[in-house]
């Protein structure tokens, strides 16, 4: 039993020696160009700017701006078969640490050191394996394990099958989850079931046959064929269940077929492959469950832990950002990495951590807290994920000062920070005596229409600042010192130290906290941003008199300058929404405190530990109502509804829709793999060969090919030099200590477990190097432990080191021929069709927010659902936001579907990232593959995503809803009068989002001509600059700027889609020679004469 694993690729993660480069954008240049000349605010302040790849696109005018280092997406390695353990290592936390710490009493809590959990985990490991080693090593065991598996005492001998025990202590190793171990358990049962069928009846038919005279021909194609459809199955469901421990299961049937099967074996040679597995999960179980047991529950408090703790961080640095201003204490270079690597990998481990949970339930009726703590954990990691996205869209709302920084740099401005200067208060803002002066200088008198623009942007942004800064600064310090105060209260929670507890009242205090930070700050951004918008000329401010040589003889200057205060708009509307979220997440977190209070305050020891992870059961999660993306579209000409067909042209659509489905890629994958094994065990099934095959152990090879074939060639070729490598290691290792000491199986058994530390290692902390360390291990296996049960056979180790060497290449290359020759699947082609995908997805989710805008979507849930619990008694369950406060936090069917949406496209780009890194592993004739060039695109696309959340916060938000004054307002005075020119623009953006689609599926030329979003946005906003609401500021709210907000900041996405648009034309290259010599085609002559005279 081998694993198959998908690839992760070594060295990815952030840092400064990560391999993306800034990309500068500039009028004249390509943004594909690398530019480390410019910086974002984000980069000054601590190295590395995790999320500044949102503020990249140009705002003001024709500037440029740049993508650093954190804007590019990063590889990220997918998880290995078996590997669930991997993650294991991350419960190594400060919270782990101190939760445990405050169990011991203080005297041994000074001497006794703490093992972190990695160490745990490899020593558990190496433990198992020692253990089953010792089936192998130990006299008594081994005669004992030979005659249970001979049905006779005495008569078995050392069993030549013991070394599988360990081989099995390997896959089935006890670093997991109490939950994942059980998930593991069920899956080889089921697998356990599948193998045995297939064994029994397939080799039941092959004996029926072999005995009928004239069919001995045939019974010997019949294992051949019993062997590629049971693998045809066993693959699809592999890729099917896409499943760490389900892989596990799927390697160990695939292992009892393949030696029954080869065997030629009935029910006897079944039972005895069967003991060996139940030997090595039993021993597994046992270590897993008695030996430091890990919670998957314990492990989802410490995950959130983690997540709460970088969620601080993130949320204080962009703040910093927004406001540019520099922290007084900088995170160290570590510290945010490790919280950008966790806000990234929240959108799936904490997923992952709940399902494990959910595998430790023991539900037992009666028990209230669990009731209670199933709805709270589930509310709770709900929150974290939506805060998570959230955090995503704040990057969007930095990118004016992202440009103002960039300015800075270039000598067009000079940011005189506010804490540096004298007459600023605590916040770093302008005391109440310096109100009125702007933050910003002009370092030069600007002379053309840009620098006017980025001073009036200066301008604006510190006369904002001037109101809003306070505020803004009161409510981010306010949510970060509720994440760390959440964050506290779950390590608290599991302590024993009673003063330390929090008490009901505090997150009480918590919620009204935000909830006055939250009003504070919405009250003074409205009134702010609807001052800044009412004024309609430049008199009204001194700062603005500097300016009127190059901005009043410029309307459209003017007009620009006042509205680049919605390019901060919807950074406030987000962080908003981050804080409503925020009070939710704390109302689930109390009710998860208060049961884990009353669990670890109780004695019983069931209760206290089996009931840990008794929290979880099914529960739907939101639809993701996206259409299939397929060729053939139903009810259309070319496909026709099954109801307007015949009879006859029904049955005919029926097999039609059955081949369809068996050209999926799945199928073919799992029949390509099921077939191609057939081929390589036929030699085991034929006179002439048969020797051959069981001299070398031919059924290695089989194991090898299941192991390494992998839907993609780059993670075939990729798994493949490891098992080759990992295999000679082993071996050489393996017959070199053997040599040395030969039947000496003490020795042989201390040296395996201090062998397999290193193995181990690497297994549970290197999860890119995983399938090498496993492959190590399993070789020293089947050479040293399996010449030892032959020692009285006089069979040479250098030889069964040989054989086994010989049969893994041969799988090994087998597979590479396979992969390559018979139904290739390149990684960079796969990738090309997801991306294709991926903008259909994401037009699709474009366009149900164009929907919410049209009022085509109701988002208002029933308000009087929960009316009929206004009796209750409040207890721990009750919910501690009020009425109303819980009605506007509460997400209705709608909203959940939009998140819902999000993000399955946010996991679908790392699942791109994944596929990215296979590319590299793919040799390429006509030259290396443009990895940056799709690192690019990548990156737009998740600015683009960034960008349609950030909007989906303000165009979902109540003021938006048809029953409300403000909804009639926007939609009566801002909408319906341009509803032309909105059709134009997103009419446009769709095209472009299916023209990418198709550029990446089909790597065919674009038109010259690429549909004008941008210009179409541009006609929008004059359209409403002409409506007379606009024209003499007639507002009564802020919030009835939405939409006007909206269509300004659209600019993001378009000039992401003309990016990309661009970058593809010098990837795919145009329809004719170039987009310039196109225009060239429809130039003015006139023009050109006149100039020319």
């Amino acid at each position: 039993m081998e694993n198959e694993g998908q690839l992760r690729s070594p060295g990815s993660g952030f840092g400064p020696n990560s391999p993306f480069v800034p990309r500068h954008r500039s009028s004249g240049q390509s943004r594909s160009q690398a530019s480390s000349a410019v910086h974002s605010p984000l980069e000054t302040t601590t190295s590395i700017a995790p999320f500044a790849d949102s503020v990249r696109p140009p705002v003001l005018g024709q500037i440029g701006s740049a993508r650093d280092v954190f804007g590019d997406v990063v590889e990220h390695p997918s998880q290995t078969d078996e590997d669930s353990e991997a993650d294991s290592e991350e419960t190594a936390t400060t919270a782990t640490r101190v939760s445990r710490a405050t169990n011991l009493p203080r005297r041994f809590s000074l001497r006794i050191p703490t093992i972190p959990v990695l160490w745990k985990n490899i020593l558990k490991c190496s433990v198992a394996y020692f253990l089953a080693s010792l089936f192998t090593f130990q006299p008594y065991l081994s005669q004992y394990f030979g005659d249970l598996v001979s049905y006779g005492s005495g008569a078995g001998g050392p069993a030549p099958s013991a070394h599988m025990i360990a081989t099995i202590a390997v896959y089935y190793n006890p670093a997991k989850t109490i939950g994942g171990m059980i998930e593991a358990d069920s899956f080889c049962s089921i697998a356990w079931l599948y193998s045995a069928f297939v064994c029994l009846s397939g080799m039941s038919l092959f004996w029926w046959l072999d005995v009928r005279p004239g069919f001995a021909l045939v019974a010997d194609f019949v294992p051949i064929l019993w062997v590629g459809l049971s693998m045809w199955g066993l693959s699809w469901m592999k890729v099917w269940m896409s499943k760490p421990t389900f892989n596990s299961a799927c390697n160990m049937a695939a292992t009892v077929l393949f030696i029954v099967i080869v065997k030629e074996g009935g029910w006897e040679t079944l039972l005895q492959v069967s003991s060996v597995v139940l030997v090595g999960t039993i021993i597994s179980n046992v270590v897993c469950f008695l030996m430091w047991p890990q919670s998957a529950t314990y492990n989802l408090q410490v995950n959130m832990t983690k997540t709460l703790d970088s969620f601080s961080t993130l949320l204080g640095m962009l703040t910093n950002t927004f406001l540019l201003e520099e922290p007084i204490r900088k995170p160290s270079h570590e510290k945010m990495q490790k919280a950008v690597e966790n806000h990234q990998s929240s959108f799936t481990s904490l997923k992952k951590n709940l399902a494990e949970a959910r595998s430790e339930w023991f539900n037992i009726p009666g028990e209230r807290d669990s009731i209670l703590s199933k709805q709270a954990y589930r509310d709770a990691v709900s929150s974290l994920t939506r805060l998570a996205q959230h955090l995503s869209g704040l990057r969007g709302g930095t990118r004016l000062q992202y440009e103002l920084t960039k300015a800075q740099s270039e000598g067009k401005l000079v940011l005189r920070r506010s804490s540096a200067n004298k007459g600023h208060g605590e916040d770093g803002y302008s005391s109440p005596g310096a109100k009125g002066k702007t933050l910003y200088g002009v370092a030069s008198q600007t002379e053309d229409l840009e620098e006017a623009l980025l001073q009036a942007a200066a301008d604006m942004f510190g006369d904002l600042m001037d109101d809003v800064g306070p505020p803004l600064k009161a409510l981010s310090n306010t949510c970060t010192s509720c994440l760390k105060r959440l964050r506290e209260a779950f390590v608290i929670s599991q302590g024993s130290q009673k003063e330390q507890m929090m008490e009901p009242q505090d997150f009480h205090k918590i919620i009204d906290g935000i909830e006055r930070a939250l009003f504070t700050f919405e009250s003074t951004s409205n009134h702010a941003v609807l001052r800044l918008y009412r004024r309609s000329n430049f008199s009204a401010g001194s700062s603005r008199r500097s300016m009127n040589s190059s901005v009043e003889d410029n309307p459209a200057l003017a007009d620009s300058e006042h509205e680049h205060i919605f390019l901060v708009y919807f950074f406030i509307f987000t962080l908003q929404e981050f804080a409503g979220e925020l009070m939710s997440l704390t109302d689930a977190m109390r009710r998860i405190y208060a049961v884990e209070l009353t669990r670890f305050s109780s004695q019983n020891w069931l209760r206290r530990y089996v009931l840990n992870a008794t929290y979880f059961g099914a529960h739907r999660h939101p639809k993701v109502s996206f259409p299939k993306v397929q060729p053939h579209a139903p009810n259309t000409i070319q496909t026709p509804d099954r109801s307007n067909l015949t009879f006859i042209g029904r049955v005919k659509r029926s097999v039609w829709d059955l081949g369809d489905q068996l050209r999926g890629r799945n199928i073919k994958y799992a029949f390509k793999v099921g077939m191609s094994t057939a081929m390589l065990a036929a030699p085991a099934f034929f006179d002439e060969t048969r020797p051959i095959f069981t001299e070398y152990r031919g059924e290695w090879a089989l194991v090898s090919f299941f192991a390494v074939m992998s839907p993609t060639i780059g993670a075939t070729n990729f798994l493949g030099l490891h098992r080759v490598l990992g295999t000679l290691f082993g071996a050489i290792v393996a017959a070199g200590i053997y040599t040395l000491f030969p039947e000496n199986g003490v020795v042989l058994s201390i040296f395996g477990f201090f062998f397999s530390l290193p193995c181990f290692y690497y297994i549970c902390a290197k999860p890119d190097y995983a399938t090498t360390g496993r492959f190590v291990l399993l070789t020293y296996n089947l050479t040293c432990l399996y010449a030892f049960n032959l020692r009285e056979n006089d069979i040479s180790v250098l030889d069964i080191a040989f054989h086994r060497s010989t049969a893994v290449i041969v799988g090994v290359v087998w597979a590479l021929l396979v992969s390559r020759f018979w139904w290739p699947a390149e990684a960079r082609r796969e990738l090309s069709k997801a991306l294709g995908e991926f903008c259909l997805n994401i037009g699709w989710l474009y366009t149900r927010l164009v929907a919410s805008n049209s009022g085509m979507v109701d988002y208002m849930d029933d308000i009087d659902h929960g009316g009929q619990n206004g009796s209750r008694v409040p207890d721990e369950g009750t919910p501690l936001l009020s009425k109303s406060a819980s009605l506007s936090a509460k997400l209705s069917t709608s909203i959940q579907e939009f998140m819902a949406m999000e993000l399955h496209l946010q996991i679908k780009l790392i699942e791109l990232q994944d596929l990215l890194a296979q590319t590299q592993h793919e040799p390429r004739l006509k030259g290396p593959f443009p990895v940056l060039l799709y690192r690019s695109v990548l990156t737009s696309l998740q600015t683009i995503l960034d960008k349609l959340h950030s909007m989906r916060c303000v165009t979902t938000r109540e003021e938006w809803y048809e029953a409300t004054p403000c909804a009639r307002t926007v939609r009566r005075d801002f909408i319906l009068p341009v509803n032309k020119e909105r059709r134009e623009m997103v009419g446009n953006i769709i095209l472009y989002f299916s023209t990418l689609a198709s550029a990446f599926r089909l790597k065919a030329p674009l038109p010259p001509y690429l549909p004008p979003a941008e210009k179409a946005r541009e006609r929008l906003v004059d359209a409403i600059r002409k409506l007379d609401v606009v024209k003499h500021r007639d507002v009564n709210a802020s919030r009835q700027l939405l939409f006007f907000a909206y269509a300004l900041t659209m600019q993001g996405v378009t000039q992401e889609l003309d990016y990309l648009g661009r970058m593809l034309q010098d990837a795919f290259g145009v329809i004719g020679q170039s987009a310039e010599e196109f225009e060239a085609l429809f130039m003015d002559d006139r023009r050109d004469d006149g100039s020319a005279v």
